[in-house]
């Protein structure tokens, strides 16, 4: 499963360069909330996990977050900002983006 988060962090990271300035203004404990929901938003595009793994991402990503000192709240806040900015963009893809958004996050980044 690391695998697979580390690609969904680049997809995520690519889907919230548009909000970086938002973004900037904020901890980097909330950009990375920010970025969970962005992932959540493209793993539910491609579907490749179920609804309980992507809760499971989601649960994992909040510990780990709210060892960095963000609140339960804030985290929850951050996450549904980003899954919604998330899904916005994705949206806004054609198809083809999408389709090749997905490729790349089952075949990992290209760094």
């Amino acid at each position: 499963m690391f695998q697979y988060s580390k690609r969904l962090l680049s997809i995520a990271t690519l889907l919230l360069i548009s909000t970086s300035s938002q973004a900037q203004d904020s901890g980097p404990a909330t950009q990375l909330a920010q970025m969970g929901g962005a992932m959540h938003a493209a793993a539910e595009v491609c579907g490749d996990r179920s609804e309980a793994q992507l809760q499971e991402m989601k649960r994992q990503q909040k510990v780990s977050i709210q060892s960095m000192g963000l609140n339960e709240e804030d985290f929850d806040k951050a996450f549904d900002q980003g899954l919604e900015r998330g899904r916005q963009d994705l949206e806004k893809a054609s198809p083809e983006q999408r389709s090749k958004m997905c490729e790349q996050l089952r075949s990992g980044p290209k760094f």
